[in-house]
C-alpha cells in the first residue's frame, strides 16, 4: 500500500506542476482572456489555454518523492532510484500522442510554389495547422526511447550499490542536451521564448550542473539525502523520545528519592520527641 501510496503522491504533484507550468508560460495571454469571462464564455474558452509542459510534471513528480518521505518519514532513495528509468518510458508515450494530436509541432518546412514541401521525406503534415512541419515528435521519441535503455541498464548494474542518485543524475544530463537540442525544430511558439532560448532549453541547461552534481557527489554527502531520506528524522524522533523518556524516569526517581529522604527526616525528629516524653 505504502508503495501504491508514493505513486498516487507523484502522479497527483506531476500533474499540479504540470499545468502550473503551462499556465505560467502563456499567463500574458490568458490574464488578456479574463474580462470574456462573464461576458462570453465561449470567447473566454478560445482564448484562454489549456496544456501541460513536462518540465512542470518532472519537478512536479520529484517534489512528490521529497513530500511523501518527508510526511511519512519513509526512506524512499531506492524508489527514487529505480523510478527515474521509467519517466522516458512514460514521456515516449507522451510524444507518441502529441504525433497523433499535432501538438508539440516541428518548425513548418518551406514551400514551393507547387505546394510541395522542399524537403522531401523529412516534413510531416500536420492537420491541426495545415502546413508541412519537421516531424520533431517521433525524433524526440526516438531519443526517449534509447534514453530509456541506457537508464534502464545502468540501474540494474547499480542495483547493488547506495548511489541512490546517480540515476537521476544521468537521467537529467542525457535529457537536458536532447530536450536543448530538439527544442531549436520546435514550430510552436506556444511554450514561451525567453531571449535566445525556450523556457524548456533554459531548464535544460540548469539541469546539467544539477545532474553532474548527482553523478560526482556521494550520496551520503549529497543535498537530496535530507530530502529523500525521510527516516532518518523518524529515528532522530525516536531517540529524541527515549531520551524524554529517560529524562523523565530519572526526575521521577529523584522526586521519589526526596520524598522518601523528607519523610524519613520528619519521622527522626518524632522519634526523638516521644523518648523525651517517656525520659
Amino acid at each position: 500500500f505504502s508503495r501504491f501510496l508514493f505513486l498516487v503522491y507523484c502522479g497527483a504533484f506531476g500533474a499540479l506542476g504540470a499545468a502550473t507550468l503551462f499556465q505560467l508560460t502563456v499567463l500574458k495571454n490568458n490574464i488578456q482572456a479574463l474580462p470574456y469571462l462573464f461576458t462570453d464564455f465561449q470567447e473566454f474558452l478560445n482564448r484562454f489555454s489549456f496544456g501541460l509542459v513536462f518540465y512542470g510534471g518532472m519537478f512536479g513528480i520529484f517534489v512528490g518523492f521529497m513530500v511523501y518521505s518527508q510526511y511519512f518519514k519513509e526512506d524512499t532513495r531506492d524508489w527514487v532510484r529505480t523510478s527515474v528509468a521509467s519517466i522516458p518510458l512514460f514521456h515516449f508515450f507522451g510524444r507518441l500522442g502529441c504525433t497523433v494530436g499535432g501538438c508539440c509541432f516541428g518548425k513548418v518546412v518551406e514551400f514551393q510554389d507547387t505546394g510541395k514541401p522542399l524537403i522531401k521525406g523529412f516534413s510531416v503534415y500536420n492537420a491541426r495547422i495545415g502546413a508541412y512541419c519537421i516531424p520533431i515528435q517521433p525524433i524526440e521519441a526516438a531519443g526517449l526511447l534509447v534514453i530509456f535503455i541506457i537508464l534502464l541498464v545502468y540501474t540494474i548494474k547499480q542495483k547493488n550499490k547506495k548511489e541512490y542518485y546517480r540515476t537521476m543524475g544521468l537521467y537529467f544530463i542525457l535529457y537536458g542536451i536532447l530536450r536543448f537540442v530538439v527544442e531549436f525544430f520546435r514550430g510552436d511558439l506556444i511554450r514561451g521564448i525567453w531571449g535566445p532560448f525556450s523556457t524548456s532549453q533554459w531548464i535544460s541547461l540548469i539541469l546539467l550542473p544539477i545532474g553532474i552534481y548527482c553523478l560526482a557527489c556521494p550520496a551520503k554527502k549529497s543535498i537530496f539525502e535530507k530530502w529523500f531520506n525521510g527516516a532518518q528524522y523518524r529515528k532522530s524522533d525516536n531517540t529524541k523520545n527515549a531520551t524524554k523518556n529517560e529524562a523523565g524516569k530519572a526526575e521521577a526517581e529523584t522526586n521519589e528519592d526526596g520524598a522518601e529522604g523528607a519523610a524519613k527526616n520528619t519521622k527522626e525528629p518524632a522519634e526523638n520527641n516521644g523518648g523525651d516524653n517517656e525520659v
